[in-house]
């Protein structure tokens, strides 16, 4: 099941399913009406059994739970369209869910990482100790975990194995069709669904679904997050539009307000040095 705009790197997404191990029993584009020329391609593809419904709204989230409802069977994978799957990851992804009882979702291990800021990563030094004190308290730097922040770590790289996460990217992640959720969580029209992965993890957490990432699963993404452009403008609307999601979360789950102010005056502080440097580039 794959919401998209219909942009270019779909292609190459779909080269990469149709060469998996495993096919999906169907694909699902869910994709706004006013962007349906765009599919159009799709005719010409016999390779895989696919479906398009149309969506009214132009919304990552609509579009994902307009899918998960026209999903019929019982495992669903929802997959981004700048997501490209390994040979063996759908297999590999279909297996583990099915051989666990439990209620849980999995997702795979990325194989390019997003390129984190150093303070990001473990802390080296006092003063990143102190940064990770400041955001999540005692607990401090803590790989696959939600700060009390709001903020969520990423994962170390490992390579096999599995580990029960806090959150999981919505890059890709495979459900029991009776754990999807398929009321409206996102509570904004962004023209970006910002933190929709945290979000959508807590509630399912909340509903009693376990996290797990599956190391041995691999993919790779097309694009990269990054808050700071060339446009100020753009920039500006793409940090409070993240930081009224992010304090929705932070007040819908307990967590920590003043942490989260904190988290964000120094993650401002690091966009207008990183503003500054553009500009004298």
């Amino acid at each position: 099941m794959i919401p998209t705009l219909g942009n270019n790197q779909l292609l190459t997404t779909l080269k990469y399913i149709s060469q998996s191990s495993i096919k999906p029993y169907e694909i699902i584009f869910i994709i706004p009406k006013i962007y349906k020329n765009r599919l159009n391609f799709l005719k010409l593809y016999k390779k895989t059994k696919y479906k398009i419904v149309l969506s009214k709204e132009k919304n990552q989230v609509k579009q994902r739970i307009l899918g998960f409802k026209k999903s019929k069977k019982f495992f669903v994978v929802q997959m981004d369209d700048d997501i490209f799957v390994s040979k063996n990851c759908l297999l590999k992804l279909y297996k583990k869910i099915k051989s666990i009882k439990e209620n849980v979702a999995i997702a795979p291990r990325y194989i390019v990482n997003q390129r984190l800021s150093s303070i990001y990563k473990k802390p080296n030094n006092l003063l990143l100790k102190f940064y990770h004190w400041l955001i999540n308290s005692t607990k401090g730097f803590k790989p696959g975990s939600i700060s009390l922040s709001g903020f969520n770590y990423a994962d170390e790289n490992k390579k096999i194995g599995v580990k029960k996460q806090e959150w999981l990217s919505g890059g890709i992640i495979i459900h029991k069709k009776e754990n999807l959720i398929l009321d409206n969580y996102y509570p904004y029209n962004f023209d970006k669904s910002y933190c929709e992965d945290v979000l959508h993890s807590l509630l399912l957490r909340r509903n009693n679904v376990k996290l797990i990432k599956y190391y041995e699963a691999q993919v790779s993404e097309f694009t990269q997050g990054n808050i700071v452009n060339n446009n100020l403008i753009k920039t500006l609307k793409s940090f409070f539009s993240e930081v009224l999601i992010r304090y929705y979360i932070v007040s819908k789950f307990n967590l920590s307000k003043i942490r989260l102010v904190i988290y964000y005056l120094i993650y401002f502080l690091r966009i207008v040095i990183k503003k500054i440097k553009l500009w004298i580039n």
